[in-house]
């Protein structure tokens, strides 16, 4: 009952703050573009002005088109496309951005049901409904600010992924906490963490994670049906991860690895020759130290033929990870870059409204932002202190590991292990994957992961102090 309350409170929540006039969303910066060709949409007013198609308003209403191939390798493309079938039968000549949002409430009202229905029971039934009360409260206030919620209603893959680890880690916990785990439940996880590890190339690594995680959950059931079950899961997790790896295409490759040595190791470099020599950059390279790949009017175009060939088809990312690991206190002054727009959930530089709703370009919504703006305001901005953090949360999860032999406990346990691992991903893959490059947007998944870090410790000591106030009572 109370999974069911807070299930329609989320979608209440998400009805009122994005879908109800003036409808809410985020302006394109430029990224909808791979998205929309190939899942057949198209933006309905090209006429428009550089800065309102891109910055200055989101857009509400978009066209209907063919299905162009593209370079862009996710299964948020095929989310889309989907989310674009249901608008033709809703209205066959504009597209509404709320029937994207529409799709991924669903998704995301399915996993806070989740993981309210399956919160740890309590000795009394009065204790139980409260926990489960304070935990939807909880996930409704972190998960269902706006700057969460407006994401919802764009074409960035960023809620994409977010929904993705939310039902994933929400259906180990389910699976973890039934006596019986169905098959289904298993399923719903493996597809969750497919579509986590498929949303991007950078995040093709979590599935790894995803699929030993899923092998681990082999103890849960005694029968060959279920072992097989779990071993096909883990398979199918393997193999796609590995396709996701294997499909970047080279041109993106080029396009980041130019971001992660000019706009990356090159950038603020106090030894900008010692360092392009230790790279086997030409000297003449150097008046691109701090540039990226789309600026215009460099000293040598980003596409130059002789720089493709000397230098982002000599080197590899590789390249750059060993010279950070030679390197630790340029790493670190890259982390404390990181670390100072770890916290931002939303670009503040895009606007939330459609051009209709009569507001200034760029202006934002501040509708139920309380977390959001929390953490921007408070949370500290340096990397010592989230290293601090997660080792202090890291050691927790072994503490609590170590003292619990059961798999319905170690198997949430190692879950979140996975979300610690999807949070440092985050944080350490585009730097040396894509320099500094629009670094606030690239965190978004290390917010995610760090705001169900933050729900856990509150959940673990509300439960916590739950039961011993049950063992006092006691005696």
């Amino acid at each position: 009952m109370i999974a069911w309350l807070a299930g329609i409170a989320a979608g209440a929540l998400l009805i009122g703050l994005i879908m109800t006039p003036p409808v809410i969303g985020l302006a394109d910066s430029g990224d909808f573009g791979r998205v929309l060709g190939v899942s057949g949409l198209r933006v309905l007013h090209p006429e428009q002005s550089y800065e309102e198609l891109y910055f200055n308003y989101a857009h509400q209403h978009f066209g209907y088109g063919g299905y162009a191939p593209g370079g862009y390798v996710s299964t948020h493309v095929l989310f889309v496309a989907a989310a674009g079938w249901i608008g033709r039968l809703a209205d066959g000549e504009v597209f509404d951005i709320r029937v994207l949002g529409a799709c991924y409430a669903a998704f995301y009202v399915w996993a806070i049901a989740l993981f309210v229905r399956h919160a740890p029971r309590m000795k009394s039934r009065a204790a139980t409904i409260a926990g489960a009360l304070l935990l939807a409260a909880a996930l409704l206030f972190v998960f269902g600010d706006i700057g969460y919620a407006a994401y919802f209603q764009s074409f960035f893959g960023e809620p994409y992924a977010m929904i993705a680890m939310l039902l994933t880690v929400a259906s180990a916990f389910a699976l973890a906490s039934s006596n019986e785990p169905s098959g289904r439940m298993l399923a719903l996880f493996v597809a969750a963490a497919l579509a986590v590890a498929t949303s991007k190339i950078q995040n093709a690594p979590l599935g790894l994670a995803f699929a030993l995680l899923a092998w681990r959950m082999s103890g849960l059931r005694g029968d060959d049906g279920w072992r097989r079950q779990v071993r096909t899961g883990a398979a199918i997790l393997l193999v796609g991860s590995i396709l996701m790896i294997a499909a970047a295409p080279d041109r993106l490759k080029h396009v980041n690895l130019y971001q992660s040595i000019f706009y990356g190791v090159l950038k603020d470099t106090p030894h900008l020759e010692r360092d392009m020599e230790e790279l086997g950059i030409s000297s003449k390279y150097g008046a691109l130290a701090g540039t990226n790949y789309f600026q215009k009017d460099t000293a040598i175009p980003q596409n130059d033929p002789v720089l493709h060939r000397e230098v982002l088809q000599k080197l590899s990312h590789k390249d750059v990870a060993l010279y950070y690991l030679k390197h630790p206190s340029r790493f670190m002054q890259k982390l404390d870059r990181a670390a100072e727009n770890a916290m931002y959930i939303r670009p503040y530089y895009l606007g939330n409204y459609d051009l209709s709703a009569g507001q200034p370009p760029k202006a934002i919504s501040h509708s139920f932002d309380g977390w959001s703006e929390f953490k921007v305001a408070y949370m500290p901005r340096g990397a010592a202190w989230y290293l601090l953090i997660f080792l202090a949360y890291g050691f927790a999860l072994f503490a609590v590991w170590r003292k619990n032999r059961s798999g319905k406990w170690r198997i949430p346990v190692e879950t979140m292990a996975v979300v610690v691992l999807a949070a440092a991903f985050s944080c350490v893959v585009p730097l040396i994957g894509d320099g500094e490059a629009d670094l606030g947007k690239h965190l978004f998944m290390f917010n995610v992961c760090f705001d169900m870090m933050v729900i856990s410790v509150i959940a673990g000591a509300l439960y916590g102090g739950i039961k011993l106030a049950e063992r006092q009572a006691r005696n």
